[in-house]
């Protein structure tokens, strides 16, 4: 990452007495925010500890008198010139600009607006409108739309909200309008920056889910009661602080406004009102790397199709590990309870199709089978795959593509099977997500009969295609 001289100043290691010369690097675009004091020495080199390794906040002022405070910095490098300077490094997770506090309790706000581009179209909402065609005059109108609450509890408010820009200078060639969806959290207590971040990261991954790809964090506002302007009138009004944040990742955002259409949504804004957002709160950390596997799956373009099942698969393995059943005993309970409400006939049955092969610990084929089974309450489209043997296929593919066991390799999926049970397991792991998040059951079996129409009908063209070309 390229870094910019953006300031030179003198800085004070939370709040402390002794003051440093320092130089402050950015690169905003990428969120980078590195600091390098130099203190001078004419000796031996400085102890590596002369300062501590992480600081929760360091304040100064550049020698053009602009106050900073950095927030959560942390060392990366060390350097001595013998007989010169000792430089130490660090980087922080937060710069606010225009603001300098005295203490780390200080630091805390009560209202955070933060944008996240590229989900406008999974907002579905717009501050422009076609007006009615009577208006034969006017091609397009500004209605500014109302924010949308998505959560409030005793704690905080979640809200949905579009900036739009209107254009003051009009005689130009080209005009632009812009609009910027961003959630607000309006806290009722003073928090950390970190409390917010976890609020707004909670909203992103669902937001994630939901399309289906990776997103970044943009500009962040920030305001306290504490922080505020007073005029000639004697009212205080609240000053808004520009943070800057290490929270940016490298996407192409054009790519992904034009990639991801509306019917590849897994659900939208209006569909979340259904969700449970307090549910999912309480669930995330252990979601965590159930989220990371799918969404890199879905659209990291580098991956071979192999990589891809195999990421779908360990989501899998590793959602029913977590949230239905860890150890062995665990599901053999769950194998009994499940049984207590099938016909005699099946019973039987039933339980070798879970139980089968899991003697000391749950094998991958039977938390396949159990989330195949789906408490009896739905049925997963398969395609050529029989239901019965569907998990000990993806079984045994998978320990090929992991072992290279080149005695699986005649029983291991390739190709376009390869490719149709990837899409098939995608369709169960978004099933669970969707119960995760605290959808209605109808809303789930609907939806989920959507996502898997497109393989259902590539594979009875192919069908098709097949005999006809046999006739």
């Amino acid at each position: 990452m390229e870094l910019n001289l953006s300031a030179t100043g003198f800085w004070k290691i939370e709040n402390s007495e002794k003051e440093y010369i320092g130089d402050l690097y950015l690169n905003k675009d990428k969120g980078g925010i590195i600091l390098y004091i130099r203190i001078p020495n004419i000796g031996p080199m400085l102890s590596f500890l002369e300062l501590p390794l992480e600081i929760a906040f360091i304040t100064g002022t550049t020698t053009n008198g602009a106050k900073i405070t950095l927030v959560d910095c942390l060392r990366i490098s060390t350097k001595s010139r013998l007989g010169s300077e000792d430089i130490f490094g660090y980087q922080a997770r937060f710069m606010l600009d225009g603001i300098t506090f005295n203490d780390e309790k200080d630091i805390k706000f009560k209202k955070m607006e933060i944008s996240i581009p590229g989900i406008i179209q999974w907002g579905n909402i717009s501050n422009y409108v076609i007006p009615d065609l009577e208006d034969e005059d006017t091609l397009i109108g500004l209605k500014a739309t109302e924010p949308i609450e998505l959560h409030a509890s005793k704690e905080y408010r979640l809200l949905y909200c579009l900036t739009f820009s209107i254009p003051y200078q009009l005689m130009e060639e080209n005009i632009h309008l812009k609009q910027i969806p961003y959630l607000v959290i309006e806290a009722e207590l003073v928090q950390s920056l970190d409390w917010f971040m976890k609020i707004a990261n909670q909203m992103k991954r669902l937001i994630e889910i939901a399309i289906g790809s990776p997103l970044s964090f943009d500009s962040i506002i920030v305001e306290s009661p504490e922080i505020y302007n007073e005029f000639g009138d004697g009212n205080k009004y609240n000053r808004p602080l520009k943070v800057i944040h290490t929270f940016k990742q490298d996407i192409d955002k054009e790519g992904l406004s034009n990639r991801i259409l509306k019917h590849d949504y897994l659900f939208d804004l209006s569909e979340l009102k259904q969700a449970n957002f307090s549910k999912w709160q309480e669930i995330a950390s252990i979601m965590e790397p159930i989220i990371e596997l799918y969404i890199d799956s879905l659209y990291n373009q580098n991956l071979s199709v192999n990589r891809h099942f195999l990421n779908m698969v360990q989501a899998l393995e590793t959602y029913h590990s977590r949230r239905i059943a860890y150890s062995l005993s665990d599901f053999k309970k769950r194998v009994n309870d499940l049984l207590e409400i099938r016909p005699k006939a099946f019973k039987e049955n039933d339980k070798v199709f879970l139980l089968d092969g899991s003697y000391k610990q749950v094998i991958l084929k039977s938390r396949l089978a159990d989330l195949l089974l789906a408490n009896f309450r739905f049925a997963f489209y398969t395609g050529d795959f029989k239901l019965m043997d569907f998990p000990q296929i993806i079984a045994s593919t998978r320990n090929y593509y992991t072992h290279y066991n080149q005695r699986l390799e005649n029983k291991a999926l390739k190709d376009v099977d390869l490719v149709n049970a990837y899409h098939i397991l995608r369709n169960i792991l978004e099933f669970y997500l969707l119960i995760e998040l605290g959808f209605e059951e109808e809303f789930i079996h609907e939806r989920i009969r959507e996502r898997i129409r497109p393989i259902i009908n590539s594979n009875d063209i192919k069908k098709a295609a097949k005999n006809k070309s046999y006739k």
